[in-house]
């Protein structure tokens, strides 16, 4: 029943998913009930640690959710310890250069693509029962995605989005808020503008982007950019509160 990240990849229609940054294995089979086709397990920031990561990337293959990591930086034991534990995608932030995009991809791909440590006996490749083919395998459903955040980044942003091996560009739009000088204003017109930017270069080298939404209204706004194919909403705790506050503020009122 496992999904992986490539896969969604492949798919003709945009899918939907978003961060989680505590430990949550129940919540995870109810946002795939929801309809969500992936997670970003949070290592960035929060709580998480490597155990519930690896409880929580078992759950997602249970349930059919694609589990992606977001590592806390561009590090190569982080990268490699949770490919390891099976997760089907990395995602790295703050990336400035295209030189640092190579590093991604060096980091999450075994040789003649990578340099990533070999180990067959790992869950990520089958703890052992393919020694041979299991690299290869890795290399071909593992999908890398990195976060560009900054003015660097954004200057640099077509060189890295060209690098081969690079799957899929996220911009962050919280980050480069703060950059740019409009803290708090995630959907500022000049935020939205790179996202679209981001669209654009993606579908010229073959990759893909996220989108960040709110709402289905949202989500117009990026109608006839192909180059976006999933989307990033709202995390957990947010829709948990908005959806209590809506409630309670309602019976209040009673």
């Amino acid at each position: 029943m496992r999904t992986t990240f490539q896969s969604l990849l492949k798919r003709d229609c945009r899918f939907i998913g978003t961060y989680v940054s505590f430990p949550a294995d129940d919540m995870l089979e109810v946002m795939k009930l929801a309809g969500m086709d992936f997670v970003i397990l949070d290592m960035e920031h929060d709580q998480l640690t490597f155990t519930e990561v690896m409880s929580m990337i078992r759950t997602c293959d249970a349930c059919g959710l694609a589990a992606m990591v977001r590592v806390p930086s561009l590090n190569e034991t982080m990268i490699r310890k949770v490919l390891d534990m099976g997760a089907s995608a990395v995602k790295v932030p703050d990336i400035h250069t295209a030189e640092e995009a190579r590093k991604v991809v060096a980091y999450a791909k075994y040789p003649p693509e990578g340099i990533r440590g070999a180990c067959p006996y790992v869950r990520g490749n089958g703890y052992g029962t393919d020694k041979v083919h299991c690299y290869e395998k890795a290399n071909r459903e593992t999908a890398v995605s990195v976060i560009i955040e900054g003015l660097d980044g954004i200057a640099n942003m077509e060189e890295i989005i060209a690098t081969p091996g690079i799957d899929s560009v996220s911009v962050g739009n919280i980050d480069l808020a703060v950059a740019m000088g409009v803290p708090g204003q995630t959907f500022h017109p000049k935020v939205i503008e790179a996202v679209k930017n981001c669209a654009r270069l993606c579908e010229k080298y073959g990759k893909t982007c996220s989108a960040q939404v709110r709402t289905a209204e949202d989500a117009r706004e990026f109608d006839g950019y192909p180059g976006i194919s999933h989307y990033h909403v709202e995390f957990p705790p947010y829709v948990l509160y908005k959806g209590y506050k809506t409630l309670c503020d309602g019976l209040k009122q009673k």
